[in-house]
């Protein structure tokens, strides 16, 4: 269908929530829906659909390779955030682990005053996303990577995203990761998708189990309907800002202008413009707009239509660091894949070509591990005050939730990530695990995320040119408790080495990555994690549902709060950071915001 300037909706951001959205409003054939996409159709790239080669794309015109802001607690260090930058966004980039969140987490969503958002409302969104192909029970499949655990009731059977296990036994690590951590007491307590669970499992990943590839929005969702006549897409589409008419509280977003092929264009909207431009570039279409803080559009010379402080604020992200061992010799690994060994790389490659098998076939993490803290905080540290609770009004709300999961069992403050490779911790400015100045030998990695962050950060706007970057500064390990739980979480890193069957895998005296501390003190795990701490390019809630008084950018339908029908539907609204990785929380989102659309245009 030729692109024409009227619209129903015009969905800006193709990634993962923007195309999940073309593809249910445009089920209407009635409504005419434009997705914009400042990246491209990258579906036939090998980089994209080939599981383990994803870390080819960073850097490239595929990764919007956005850079923080000095971070004062990683001793002033800039840090990589790769995200991605084509029709996909960063369900392309991604290293596909598919896991859901916690039922407490989406139930605090809702008591923080957004009605409509509880687990029992969401988690049928979750099953309506994808198809989980299971191995059967008696396959040896199934039982080395113990998947016994899976529980099919609360999984998804017929959405769009492909969802499955490694098809390969040969990898001993996985194996004996699970058995490592039931021996030390962390066996799963039920499914990941059951909203209830910690403990060690085999992560399910967002693998097609039949051609072996990247299983992503574009595949599942606008790949099927891309030739319906009512859906437009346009890609290399620069949004430089939503047009908006009227006044607070009831401004009218008519349409966006883009650059295309560098011409300045207009559509219209007669319904709603989505924002799904991610957690990074919503605000900042949002402010370029002029919607944001009053003082900072002020500045810049932008004219205010809603003023509200708290758009690019509230931003959270899961610090991430880890530790890796030397294996026992003989033992494979992905290091020579990694250092870009001729010989390696060729039989990868050979592999998966005749036969979709091999290292590339599998998935970025699929050994995963959801723990609570082993050690006891001291009582000076339990998160009763904060010198920051007046930084945000969210916050005291936030120290509660904290504390609450603190004392609830079944919630982790961790994941532990195993990976039969070495990791590339304390880079001056990385973005990745598999990135460059490699050690000779094999190692085994466990790295660890702090899942419940009490640090804030921010995005923001450094000009009127949207092709300018923004100001991001996430504030890792800002808050003090941060540390102190990561520092903790890292301690025990020696615990889990020291078990078998893991220790068996492990070179007694073995080399460690580079600056691995010479001791397990709390101290000095907690200058190590200052030296190395790096993002786990989960970026959330810059565009936080809340009501307005608690720091709220979007109501609980998603709704610009001051406006009657600008959205913003993607990992930007989320009050609060996911107790996993966002992906299929965002799916999830997706899925539920499309239909709250329809409703209100019932």
């Amino acid at each position: 269908m030729e692109a024409s300037n009227n619209y129903d909706f015009i969905i800006v951001g193709g990634g993962t929530a923007g195309l999940v959205l073309a593809n249910r409003l445009s089920e209407d054939s009635n409504i005419r829906v434009l997705l914009l996409e400042a990246g491209e159709d990258r579906v036939s790239d090998p980089r994209v659909t080939t599981p383990l080669l994803y870390p080819t794309l960073m850097g490239t015109d595929t990764d919007w390779d956005i850079v923080t802001e000095p971070q004062a607690a990683l001793h002033n260090k800039t840090i990589r955030l790769p995200l991605g930058r084509t029709l996909d966004g960063s369900s392309a980039v991604n290293g596909q682990v598919f896991l859901a969140t916690s039922k407490l987490n989406i139930d605090t969503w809702g008591e923080l005053g957004n009605p409509g958002w509880d687990w029992d409302v969401l988690a049928p969104y979750f099953r309506k996303s994808f198809t989980l192909d299971l191995p059967p029970p008696d396959t040896r499949v199934h039982g080395h990577y113990h998947l016994d655990h899976v529980d099919p009731e609360v999984n998804g059977a017929n959405g769009p995203i492909r969802v499955s296990f490694p098809g390969d036994t040969d990898n001993p690590f996985p194996k004996a990761w699970v058995n490592t951590m039931r021996g030390l007491g962390h066996g799963i307590s039920g499914d990941p998708f059951s909203g209830n669970v910690t403990g060690a499992f085999t992560n399910a990943a967002s693998v097609d189990s039949t051609t072996r590839q990247r299983s992503d929005a574009n595949t599942g969702y606008l790949k099927p309907v891309q030739d319906r006549k009512n859906l437009v897409v346009i890609t290399g589409a620069h949004v430089q800002r939503v047009i908006l008419n009227g006044s607070f509280p009831e401004v009218v977003a008519t349409g966006v202008q883009y650059l295309h092929n560098g011409e300045t264009k207009t559509a219209h909207a007669k319904r709603e413009v989505i924002l799904s431009a991610g957690t990074i570039h919503s605000p900042k279409i949002l402010e370029l707009s002029g919607i944001g803080d009053p003082e900072l559009l002020s500045s810049l010379g932008i004219p205010v239509i809603v003023a509200n402080k708290y758009v690019g604020e509230n931003l959270q992200d899961h610090p991430m660091t880890g530790l890796s061992f030397e294996v026992q010799d003989g033992l494979k690994t992905l290091d020579d894949l990694l250092r870009q060994d001729a010989t390696a790389t060729e039989s990868a490659m050979k592999d998966y070509a005749e036969s979709r098998s091999g290292p590339l076939a599998t998935g970025g993490v699929i050994s995963y591990a959801l723990l609570g803290l082993e050690d006891t905080l001291p009582d000076d540290l339990l998160p009763h005050t904060s010198e920051l609770t007046d930084e945000h009004p969210l916050l005291p709300a936030q120290l509660k939730y904290y504390t609450l999961i603190l004392q609830t069992p079944s919630e982790a403050t961790a994941t532990f990530c195993g990976q039969a490779s070495q990791g590339n911790f304390g880079a001056e400015a990385g973005s990745s695990l598999l990135q460059s100045g490699f050690l000779p030998g094999n190692y085994f990695t466990i790295a660890v995320y702090n899942l419940q962050p009490l640090s804030r950060g921010s995005v923001h706007i450094r000009s009127v040119d949207a092709f300018d970057a923004v100001k991001l500064d996430p504030g890792y390990l800002r808050h003090p408790l941060d540390l102190e739980m990561l520092a903790r979480h890292m301690a025990y890193v020696s615990t889990i080495v020291s078990q078998e069957p893991l220790a068996s895998l492990l070179k007694p005296g073995g080399r460690r990555n580079a600056s691995a501390p010479v001791d397990n003190s709390i101290e000095s795990m907690k200058e190590y994690v200052k030296k190395t701490t790096l993002s786990s390019w989960h970026p959330t809630s810059t565009c936080a549902m809340l009501p307005i008084e608690l720091g709220g950018v979007v109501n609980s339908r998603l709704v610009v709060h001051g406006t009657r029908n600008l959205r913003v539907v993607d990992a930007s609204i989320f009050p609060l950071i996911t107790r996993a990785n966002p992906m299929a929380t965002v799916y999830a989102v997706a899925e539920r915001a499309a239909d709250l659309i329809k409703e209100d245009f019932a």
